[in-house]
């Protein structure tokens, strides 16, 4: 019998066993699970992945009996190849909470079922993997538990010793019941049977009792899994007032921030089999005219380092603060963080946008960096870049290995990319306003195409700041700065085979998902309210009452109110995900209205964002996004003749010609 995942509608197999295997990894953590039984007509629907198992086990365990045919595996003829290739190789008797031999801490892995890479035994919270001893599992109960429910060390030191304890009372009881047992069957060999048992549960090692207390948990976490120490580096001093007593005596405060030395940190990557495989196996390139990453760009085929070693690490940094006490309140901006992390785009598309793949680099205070800048950042990381760019020996699963590295892009939303990049970090205060070329606010008014605007480059790019750095005046510079729409050299145009203006690609989440799409949707569904065409109730209406599907149900767009529709900002108060869903089905709730030249406009946005947003394209496909960009634009300036064109609208411009250089825009989003 043929069974098919009824929530995927895509994994396909000859056993029930393998299919209750794959719902169990694929589907049963979704906060949204819920599945209809179906077998043999059965109508009981389940929320919990073990109810429904235990239901299959008792009411229809004759399907469980083993029903793939010989050869199932070599017929590729019979189901897709990517089904097949992850179904022969899942175990057919996995139960509920029981994990294959090479499975992660959680459960949760860096696979899925249609890879040919096998199952990755990377943590989705860490790097740590079980190993067969009892100690290591019980690390790891300790570093899951802790970092998953985010509990305190005290409060983890009080369940560790309720373990314990409850330990002690089970191999007791154990104890107990095993010596009743051979009791009853006494003979002539049970004397030294019975000490012989015995003396197992006597000589049984507590395995919490490595990890009892907070500096034992610490030292055994360092020494199995090869934990990477941050360093603190200065970067400042500030003189601070203490009282004490009745006194207030003054003492030098060091500002600092927390670096984990790249070298290191990748050393320790590499060190798993499976990164190390995909690493020295070399870039899988699409053929020519498909882009399907990075890898398939002009960048990288053209790259002084890539071109000469294809298997050299082509590191992906990405940049964002984040709040961390309450935006709303009095201490909002005080504690906010810079955080930097990297990942390695030499890893397949599928798990690198997994949380074990992202790896911390650098931590800061953004108070600290307005007063003595991001490049005291971006100093150490160039050190450690200088070095890979010209190899580094390192360890790996396969011995000492000379590594080769150098960055292929800087991530972020443009707040970000502009801070770190040296380019003014608000583009309305600047003469030129886009980072990739130099286009002014009346061009961007009536320009929509790329080939219009004179491109910046980076030789240019020098030059300019060197202007700027060698201006007479406070004056001058102020003025060269606005004109140039640039605040300084940055640190990364030192960076080695760094190219700061092609290598800095743009965010389309943030971008369009939560600047543009908000804005034209917006403005749309407004002009279409006043002008009587449509209600906003029975929007929402459509809104709330749409059937999606188990992916798109926890990311449903919230109803629009009346005063969101009519302010004047460019916000529909949703998140992007959310964005994401009211695009895919607002075709449907303006059906009525499918002549309408604004409904026309919001479908051309669509197959924008389809495009953008899509794993492969062909050269023809990018060939068309630039069209539908600028005939978009130009519909936008028709319709809305009193609505500027703004900075977000211009960068997508750009999109055509970096898909071109890196690859499809959706590995720099997913890339992080």
């Amino acid at each position: 019998m043929l069974w098919r995942c009824v929530i995927c509608l895509v994994f396909l197999t000859f056993s029930l066993k393998q299919l209750l295997s794959h719902i169990n990894r694929m589907h049963s953590r979704s906060p949204d699970f819920r599945l209809l039984c179906g077998i043999d007509g059965c109508t009981e629907e389940y929320r919990v992945y073990n109810s429904f198992y235990h239901h299959v086990k008792r009411r229809h365990s004759q399907h469980l009996i083993e029903s793939n045919r010989p050869g199932d595996g070599n017929h590729v003829g019979e189901q897709p190849q990517e089904e097949n290739q992850g179904t022969h190789q899942q175990q057919d008797n996995i139960q509920p909470n029981q994990l294959p031999e090479d499975s992660s801490i959680t459960n949760q892995q860096l696979c899925t079922p249609d890879t040919d890479e096998g199952q990755m035994d990377i943590n989705q919270d860490g790097a740590a993997t079980v190993q067969p001893d009892l100690t290591t599992q019980a690390t790891a109960f300790v570093i899951n538990a802790r970092a998953k429910h985010r509990l305190s060390q005290k409060d983890m030191n009080d369940i560790v010793a309720g373990v314990q304890q409850y330990q002690s009372s089970l191999l007791d009881n154990l104890r107990g019941q095993m010596k009743q047992v051979l009791k009853n069957h006494s003979g002539s060999t049970s004397g030294h049977l019975q000490k012989e048992v015995m003396g197992i549960f006597d000589n049984f090692i507590d395995p919490f009792a490595s990890v009892a207390t907070t500096f034992r948990q610490n030292s055994v976490i360092k020494k199995q899994f090869s934990v990477v120490d941050a360093e603190e580096i200065p970067i400042a001093r500030s003189i601070c007032k203490t009282k004490r007593g009745g006194s207030k005596d003054f003492f030098i405060k060091d500002k600092v921030f927390h670096y984990v030395p790249l070298v290191k940190s990748l050393e320790q990557f590499l060190s798993h089999p499976r990164i190390w495989s995909m690493i020295d196996k070399g870039p899988q390139r699409c053929r020519e005219g498909f882009f399907v990453d990075i890898v398939d760009g002009t960048l990288l085929k053209s790259h002084p380092l890539f071109s000469e070693i294809p298997n050299a690490l082509q590191i992906v940094v990405y940049t964002d603060e984040i709040e961390i006490c309450n935006p709303l309140g009095s201490f909002a901006s005080k504690n906010k963080l810079l955080m930097v992390y990297y990942t390695l785009a030499n890893i397949n598309p599928k798990y690198r946008s997994k949380l074990a793949a992202i790896r911390l680099l650098a931590l800061a205070r953004s108070v600290d960096l307005r007063q003595c800048g991001v490049d005291v950042i971006l100093n150490r990381i160039k050190e450690d870049m200088d070095a890979l760019y010209h190899g580094v020996k390192m360890q790996t699963i396969n011995g000492q290995k000379t590594v080769y590295g150098a960055m292929v892009s800087v991530c972020g939303d443009t707040l970000a990319q502009h801070e770190l990049a040296g380019f003014k970090e608000g583009v309305g205060f600047a003469y030129s306003k886009c980072r990739h070329c130099e286009c002014t606010f009346e061009d961007m008014q009536s320009h929509f195409n790329e080939d219009s605007f004179t491109k910046r480059t980076l030789k240019k790019h020098i030059r300019q700041t060197n202007e700027i750095e060698k201006a007479n005046t406070d004056l001058l510079r102020n003025s060269l700065r606005t004109t140039y729409g640039i605040n300084r050299r940055s640190k990364l145009v030192d960076m080695p085979a760094f190219d700061i203006i092609q290598q800095t690609p743009q965010d389309i989440m943030h971008v369009i998902l939560e600047g543009i799409a908000p804005l034209e949707i917006k403005h749309v569904l407004n002009h279409l309210v006043q002008s009587g065409q449509i209600d906003l109730d029975s929007v929402n209406s459509a809104i709330l009452g749409f059937p999606y599907s188990p992916l798109d149900v926890r990311d449903r767009p919230s109803p629009i109110s009346v005063s969101t529709l009519m302010s004047n900002d460019g916000k529909l108060k949703q998140s992007s995900g959310q964005i994401l869903v009211l695009l895919r089905i607002l075709p449907f709730v303006l059906e009525s209205l499918k002549a309408n030249a604004y409904v026309h406009l919001i479908i051309e946005l669509i197959e924008i964002v389809q495009i953008v947003f899509a794993p492969v394209l062909t050269i023809g496909t990018v060939s068309r996004l630039k069209s539908v960009i600028e005939n978009h634009l130009k519909k936008w300036k028709e319709l809305f003749p009193a609505n500027s064109i703004t900075p977000k609208q211009h960068y997508m411009v750009h999109l055509p010609s970096q898909i071109k250089s890196m690859g499809p825009m959706i590995r720099h989003v997913h890339a992080v």
